[in-house]
């Protein structure tokens, strides 16, 4: 559960694939041999999943077994956190983990300008999900938020879950669609008040299309609780009193069919399916089985890492359903065919979807990977940027003087790109790195601008002198700061 303050404003080849076995059809149209079989998992890892052990996190992730995990509060350790649980592929704008390739639904970047939701950081509306490529050619799509808590946030969380409704089109429109995340608030099938409050984001959700795996598979609230919030360990002795809620979802839509749903938590946990000893966060886990029918790929590219050290190799990951010869070519952002600085023309091999490209000798600064078509228009194209060695985040204020009532303009360059990096006012010295009086977060951009009211909730500041903190993905870790002042 994180509390949040709200302001205006690997490579990829078609290895040995997972040999599902049929199960069966979902409808009585659909075909055995098309179906897999997905376990889904959704997890809370609190705050960095270092509170306890980050070893344990990737434990308690091997130990359900999924195919897909949805992180919340990963805060700088993705990466480390999919090393330790053996899952090569990472979504980084989502909090994405999977067995399987993941291929961005947009360019990789955040396009649209101003603050996002908190729920959407960094993803423009129409690219909330990613796909997974369950199957050579076939995908689901899959997305993971994080809704702000307090009790006092409902009518937040309502307009942070707004967004989400697009993905129960998604799956009404006959693909598969997994939502997993913290959503902070009750449901409304566990009947657990008498009152509404704190269960309208489920509705919303319902009422969109997404269905609660955990409820499909145990109907009955009273007898399969599937509490999430909070684990009597590790913390029992300091969190004794803190409310059994179950908060943490797999939502699922379209052409799929719940199989099971099970909670992973601490050993002799009387809620807990899976459990791992000693627990190492302050959320359960759940994971969902389900029985799916993918749908075709279209054209799909990735370059990874979306930050490539000055010098080194992209990864340019493509699915080109025309093959069996694909062509991708790396161009300045922006950029068409014709503008082609490297990349490979004409690939035969049907069986290698992915190429490393040397960046070597290509000055810092933002690219693309193109998938082009036999006919040389762009199919599709993935954002990178490729990272000035040895450069250093540096965060400014614009104008270092700030008038009273006026907001703070910012700009942040060379930064590590994390979801959700961020940008805070201290009071100058302040010594307490929690005691921020507002923020923005730079949308995972590398490099950017923002114009925001500084003040808590964004109320004006006190004359004095301030500090912006450029901090790294919502940990108070400071990577850069300067100075403003603020007038009467």
């Amino acid at each position: 559960m994180r509390k949040t303050q709200r302001i205006a404003w690997t490579s990829f080849a078609v290895y040995a694939w997972l040999a599902f076995a049929p199960l069966g059809g979902i409808a009585a149209a659909a075909d055995p041999a098309e179906t897999v079989t997905l376990r889904v998992m959704t997890f809370n890892v609190w705050y960095g999943a270092e509170q306890v052990s980050l070893e344990k996190i990737g434990e308690a992730i091997r130990a359900a077994d999924p195919d897909i995990v949805g992180v919340q509060e990963a805060d700088r350790n993705l990466s480390r956190i999919a090393e330790v649980a053996g899952m090569p592929y990472v979504d980084e704008r989502r909090r994405l983990l999977s067995r399987w390739p993941i291929f961005d639904s947009g360019s990789g970047i955040r396009t649209a300008t101003g603050a996002s939701p908190y729920s959407t950081t960094a993803l423009d509306q129409d690219a909330l999900h990613a796909w997974v490529m369950v199957r050579p050619g076939k995908v689901v799509a899959v997305s993971n938020v994080h809704l702000s808590s307090g009790s006092d946030e409902d009518s937040i969380r309502l307009a942070e879950a707004e967004p989400l409704a697009v993905l129960g089109q998604l799956g009404a429109a006959g693909t598969p669609v997994f939502l997993t995340g913290d959503f902070n608030t009750l449901s409304h099938l566990d009947q657990v008040t008498d009152s509404a409050a704190g269960q309208a984001v489920t509705q919303l959700l319902a009422a969109a299309g997404l269905r609660d795996s955990y409820r499909e598979a145990h109907p009955d609230a009273a007898v399969r609780p599937g509490y999430t919030f909070t684990p009597g360990a590790p913390h029992s002795v300091t969190m004794p009193d803190r409310t059994r809620i179950r908060i943490d979802y797999v939502f699922a839509a379209g052409p799929s069919e719940t199989l099971a749903s099970q909670v992973v938590g601490e050993i002799e946990g009387d809620v807990t399916d899976i459990a791992v000893f000693p627990w190492p966060s302050d959320h359960r886990a759940v994971v969902s089985t389900f029985r799916v029918v993918p749908v075709d790929a279209s054209a799909l590219i990735v370059a990874t890492p979306r930050r490539v050290p000055e010098g080194s190799t992209v990864l340019v990951r493509t699915w080109d359903s025309a093959g069996p010869s694909w062509t991708a070519l790396i161009v300045r952002r922006g950029g068409t065919p014709a503008d082609a600085l490297t990349g490979v023309r004409d690939m035969q091999h049907d069986w290698q979807r992915m190429i490393p490209v040397s960046m070597a000798g290509f000055p810092p600064g933002d690219y693309d990977a193109l998938l082009v078509g036999e006919d040389g228009s762009v199919l599709r194209r993935s954002a990178f940027t490729v990272a000035k060695s040895g450069a250093r985040p540096k965060v400014e204020a614009i104008t270092t003087t700030v008038k009273q009532g006026e907001p703070v303009q910012v700009r942040w360059r060379d930064t590590p790109g994390d979801l959700r990096d961020w940008i805070g006012v201290y009071r100058a010295g302040e010594t307490d790195i929690s005691s921020y009086l507002g923020f923005v977060y730079t949308e995972a951009a590398f490099g950017g601008e923002a114009v925001f009211m500084p003040g808590p909730g964004g109320e004006p500041l006190a004359p004095g002198e301030y500090e912006l903190r450029l901090m790294h993905d919502e940990s108070y870790v400071v990577l850069a700061t300067a100075r403003f002042t603020q007038l009467p």
